[in-house]
């Protein structure tokens, strides 16, 4: 599946002015038929359609435009903004719990980069600091019961 933001763009090539689901298009026609010329040495089709020469060309096109892409959302998400690589839709407001609890969140899941450059590490670190400290002080609030009966 295309990506939706790219899908009706049109790039330079050779020239002339392409869609971008063409380049894509194009692209795979050409691995697949180096696919067949490796493996089974039937190389007209992939030389017809212009070779090792026109897939890098191809591939240079068609990945700068999605690294293009990728890289807004990427810093987006660097930056703090939520949800960059999800489709944007509309709030469904009417089945909506207000009063559900969200629960704590898992201090162990994701990689340790993402956290940092997110902040969330910071939080993480906190609420595992907090809960120890609450730990600690229900078992010294039992201590010090045995001692008193």
């Amino acid at each position: 599946m295309p990506n939706t933001n790219l899908e009706n763009n049109l790039y330079d090539y050779n020239g002339k002015k392409v869609k971008y689901t063409a380049l894509a298009m194009k692209e795979s026609r050409l691995k697949k038929a180096k696919e067949l010329c490796e493996n089974l040495g039937k190389c007209e089709e992939f030389n017809s359609l212009g070779g090792d020469v026109e897939l890098k060309k191809l591939e240079n096109v068609i990945h700068t435009a999605q690294n293009a892409d990728y890289n807004v959302k990427k810093t987006g998400m660097d930056a703090g903004r939520e949800n960059e690589f999800i489709k944007k839709h509309e709030k469904d407001r009417d089945n909506a719990n207000p009063t559900g609890v969200g629960g704590i969140p898992k201090v162990t899941k994701g990689k340790i980069s993402d956290k940092i450059m997110s902040n969330k590490e910071v939080y993480n670190e906190a609420i595992s600091k907090e809960i120890s400290e609450v730990r600690y002080l229900i078992e010294y609030m039992n201590n010090n019961k045995k001692q008193n009966l």
